[in-house]
This record gives structure tokens, C-alpha cells and sequence, in this order.
């Protein structure tokens, strides 16, 4: 009997029958759930994904029963344990069977007509939020769009201004300088004319001061305007 336990076929028969226990395990979950619960979906798509897995490893094991049996001596192997192997390979082929057959029936049938409708609310509750949010974006985006160009506007007119402040800064500069030079030239004027009256006579100084009075205007008039 230690022997047919080393045996590749008993390792591999004991691979497979945990993994049909296990998938056994979950079925019973799976009649456990309603047929509106996710979760039944999640199982179902282990339990099929894992009977696929196992019906290709139990055709490899029946094929390896089939190339022994062919030389039974040479493997060691008696009419009854191969009769055996093979009686195990038919009734797991089964089980797995079943299984498959009953997710698949479970999965085919039609969901409570109360349970529809309320999924079928959902989804138009869903899609129509999701249009309304679709909607204030693209009005948002427009928002967004009208304030980047009262932006730009106000961009535009920032640097106009700035110009034209820059542009009469520099006309106050240059009315300083003028008036600035028209100083200096009224200064001067007034010394030359300080002389003059200190070297002339009365009425000669009265009528310089007449002459140079006009002549301070003139140059007063030329120079602000």
C-alpha cells in the first residue's frame, strides 16, 4: 500500500481531489447567496475557471491509466487497480460535470422580476446622474472658458495702461527739464538786469526794467509753451 501512495497517480488523484473539495466548498456559498448578490457571480466564474483546470488534469491522468495499462506488468499494475484508477476517473469527471451544469443553470436563470426592476432603476438612476455631471462639466468648462478671456481682456488693458502711464511719466520728465532750463534762464536774466540798473542812471534803469519785464515774459510764454 506505501508503495501505491508513492505512486504518481495516487499524488496527483490526491492534487485533484482537494481541489474538487475545495471548489465543493464553494458551491455550497454559492446556493447560499441570492441570485442578485455579486459575489455568486465571483464564485461562479471560480468554480468554472477551476472545473475547466481540473478536466484537463483528470484527461492527463486518464490517458497516463491508458498508456499503463497497455504494459501493466512493466507499471506493476493489476487487472483490479487499474479498473480502480479508471472508476476514480469517471466519477470525478462527474463531480466536476456537476458542478459546471449547475453554475451554468444558476447563472442561465432569470433574476427575481422585483430584483430586475429595482437594478434596472439603479442603472437609469446612474446613467442619469452621470449625464447631469456630464452636463455641469461641460457648462463649467464654457465658465472657465469666458473667464480665461475676461482674463486675457484685462491683460491687454493692464498693459495699455501701463504704457501710456510710462509714456506720461516720461512727458512730466521732460516738462521738468524744461522748466528746470526756463529757471536757470529766468535766474540769469535777473542778474544780468541787477547789473545793468547798478550801472545805468534812474530813468535809464526805469525803462530797462520795462524792456527786461517784457522780455521775462516773452521767454516765460515761449518756455511752457
Amino acid at each position: 500500500m506505501a508503495g501505491l501512495q508513492q505512486d504518481p497517480f495516487y499524488i496527483v488523484r490526491q492534487e485533484i481531489q482537494d481541489t474538487v473539495n475545495e471548489l465543493q466548498s464553494k458551491m455550497s456559498r454559492f446556493h447560499g447567496l441570492t441570485a442578485a448578490n455579486p459575489e455568486r457571480k465571483t464564485i461562479a466564474g471560480i468554480v468554472t475557471d477551476g472545473c475547466e483546470s481540473l478536466k484537463w488534469q483528470v484527461n492527463e491522468l486518464d490517458s497516463a491509466v491508458t498508456r499503463a495499462a497497455e504494459q501493466p506488468q512493466r507499471f506493476g499494475l493489476t487487472a483490479e487497480e487499474i479498473a480502480s484508477r479508471r472508476k476514480w476517473i469517471s466519477a470525478t469527471r462527474r463531480q466536476i460535470e456537476g458542478m459546471l451544469d449547475t453554475i451554468k443553470t444558476a447563472t442561465a436563470a432569470r433574476v427575481n422580476p422585483a430584483e430586475e426592476k429595482l437594478h434596472k432603476a439603479n442603472e437609469g438612476f446612474l446613467q442619469g446622474e452621470g449625464g447631469k455631471q456630464q452636463l455641469m462639466m461641460k457648462q463649467q468648462d464654457g465658465q472657465l472658458e469666458d473667464i480665461e478671456a475676461a482674463v486675457t481682456r484685462l491683460g491687454r488693458v493692464g498693459l495699455t495702461i501701463h504704457e501710456e502711464l510710462a509714456s506720461q511719466g516720461q512727458m512730466l520728465d521732460e516738462l521738468e527739464e524744461d522748466v528746470d532750463t526756463t529757471h536757470s534762464r529766468l535766474r540769469a536774466t535777473q542778474k544780468k538786469v541787477l547789473d545793468v540798473i547798478k550801472k545805468s542812471g534812474t530813468t535809464t534803469q526805469l525803462g530797462l526794467i520795462v524792456f527786461l519785464m517784457v522780455v521775462l515774459v516773452v521767454i516765460a510764454v515761449l518756455a511752457f509753451v
